[in-house]
């Protein structure tokens, strides 16, 4: 399991990013299946929850993006 791409900046996302990661790998452990039925992040202070398909490795790739850090 890895969680990589972000800028330096981001260091600021770092607890988020690693309570999302634990809640994956317990969700994959688990039986769960990341590709077929991605994970529902709900976060811990907000009424929300991140769908991690948008993470997918299997997601469409964006052919408008930039394909960099800014966008």
């Amino acid at each position: 399991y890895m969680a990589c791409g972000s800028s330096g900046n981001q260091f600021k996302n770092a607890p988020v990013a690693g309570r999302m990661m634990a809640a994956m790998i317990d969700y994959v452990e688990g039986g769960g299946d990341q590709d077929a039925k991605p994970m529902k992040f709900k976060l811990k202070h907000l009424d929300h929850a991140i769908d991690t398909a948008t993470f997918s490795r299997l997601r469409e790739i964006n052919q408008n993006s930039t394909f960099s850090v800014l966008g």
